[in-house]
């Protein structure tokens, strides 16, 4: 019955296709691939794996200027928290075995395949245009009175007198200059040489005002107290096509004076350092300024405090040849790591008749000796040179006889103007307000201070840093205060 079911009635099974020697080359060619990769990756995924387990992990970043992160320690609170494994997570992604050759290889590939022309920035931190200084709106902070703004205008006056008087030397804010732009930095082709340049943006300065009216208030009015706040090198060095995008620092630090209650005196270190653009006042492969920035500025303190100041050339010069500072690390730009710099720094002549005593943040003594060090690779860490960091407070004990001595209130800036003070105090004393555990106020009373500078640069004043005061202007107070190395100084 079926033979004689119509035509288009009949199934038919679907024969399989034959395959031809086209298809069997390409599975033979994705199998082979799928082997090779396996072959491949695993084994470079091993080496990876072993790599980061077996090699010595890195504890230092030459080119970041810091200690990385450290192995946490395990407490059952830490576990559960949480805090314990992020904190290995935090340890591995940090320490990676050569992180700063990867690091320099990356930027290396980085400046291989970007694109910089000219005058056209590629900015990879945001930027904007700046607006000129205003006064603080926030009413709760202290105004100075009109006498003390008289006061102010009069100091100003008396101890920088070339403010008002015509440059004599180049002004780079008035030529154009080929730069890019790396994290909020630019970097600039100067004179032959490439700087990079931390740009400002403003502020109102509230919480440093507040805190030296605060501490003026709570000191003996025999106790002077001086502000000399200093510009970073954007100031001098930003081209003409570029300067919207940084303020002009020295309104700022005019705004801020006038707002000091009267016995606070300002000290004018930018229109010094003005006159002095043509000479290496500012590193330029580092964000800091350079020892001879410092000397002009300290000159200028020096005045105002009414102190003797030896001249720079009774300073041995000292150098450090081939230094690449920290702007390598915050721009990745290939420029600044092969245009090193020589680092110079100035030893007075008395260095050998002082003695330099180093304690930790509570005034522990800890060690003495000299106020210049090495510490690690001068010639990325040359900047340690003074006083060997940040970390402690420092005592410099002078051959001079005057009964004055010098509380030294700074950031890392304030690390390079100690030694040009050797000539002028009986002692001096530097604490750094990030790193500091007394009350300050019982810390000046207890070491007799005649004179308090607080020196700092642009950003510390104006920002985050100066958040830092008022706690170590109000904590711990009424703490007995000791020095530990005076039973070494009575032996």
């Amino acid at each position: 019955m079926s033979e004689n079911r119509p035509q288009s009635h009949r199934s038919y099974e679907r024969k399989p296709k034959k395959k031809d020697f086209n298809s069997y080359k390409r599975s033979a060619i994705r199998n082979f691939s799928s082997y090779i990769s396996m072959f491949i990756i695993v084994p470079v995924f091993a080496a990876i794996a072993l790599f980061l387990l077996v090699f010595p992990r890195s504890d230092v970043s030459q080119i970041e200027k810091r200690k990385l992160a450290e192995f946490p320690v395990f407490t059952l609170q830490n576990y559960f928290s949480g805090a314990f494994t992020n904190g290995v997570t935090k340890f591995y992604d940090d320490t990676v075995p050569f992180r700063d050759d990867f690091k320099t290889a990356g930027y290396g590939i980085q400046e291989t395949f970007g694109i910089k022309t000219g005058d056209t920035a590629t900015a990879t931190g945001k930027l904007q245009k700046v607006k000129p200084a205003s006064p603080s709106t926030d009413s709760s902070k202290t105004e100075t009175s009109e006498a003390s703004k008289s006061q102010t205008d009069k100091t100003e006056e008396s101890t920088v007198q070339t403010s008002t008087e015509e440059k004599s030397n180049k002004d780079y804010t008035k030529e154009d200059a080929d730069f890019t732009v790396e994290n909020g930095i630019i970097v600039v082709n100067q004179d032959g040489h490439y700087r990079a340049l931390e740009m400002f943006g403003g502020g109102t300065g509230d919480s440093y005002v507040a805190a030296l009216n605060k501490i003026r208030g709570e000191l003996d009015k025999s106790i002077k107290i001086y502000s000399m706040t200093v510009p970073l090198a954007s100031e001098f060095y930003t081209p003409a096509n570029y300067t919207d995008y940084t303020a002009n620092q020295k309104e700022y630090f005019d705004m801020m004076s006038k707002r000091f209650d009267s016995g606070i005196t300002y000290v004018d270190a930018d229109s010094v350092l003005a006159k002095h653009t043509e000479e290496n006042i500012y590193l330029r492969t580092d964000h800091h300024w350079s020892s001879l920035g410092a000397y002009y500025a300290a000159e200028t303190f020096a005045k105002s405090a009414g102190v003797p100041f030896k001249d720079i050339s009774t300073f041995k010069k000292e150098t450090i040849p081939n230094f690449v500072g920290t702007m390598y690390a915050f721009t990745g730009d290939i420029n600044i790591k092969n245009d090193p710099e020589d680092f110079d720094y100035y030893v007075p002549d008395n260095n050998d008749k002082c003695t330099t005593y180093y304690y930790d943040t509570s005034f522990n003594y800890l060690d003495s000796g000299n106020f210049f060090n090495q510490v690690g690779d001068p010639e990325s860490n040359a900047y340690l040179t003074f006083m060997g960091g940040d970390e402690q407070i420092v005592k410099v004990k002078t051959n001079v006889k005057n009964n004055r001595r010098l509380v030294i209130i700074k950031d890392s800036y304030g690390n390079a103007e100690p030694q040009f003070y050797m000539n002028s105090f009986e002692e001096i004393y530097v604490v750094d307000m990030r790193y500091f555990n007394l009350n300050l106020v019982d810390f000046i009373n207890s070491v007799k201070a005649t004179d308090v500078l607080f020196t700092m640069v642009t950003y510390s004043a104006f920002g985050d840093n100066a958040e830092n005061l008022d706690p170590i202007i109000t904590q711990n107070k009424g703490q007995t205060i000791t020095d530990g190395a005076l039973n070494e100084e009575n032996n």
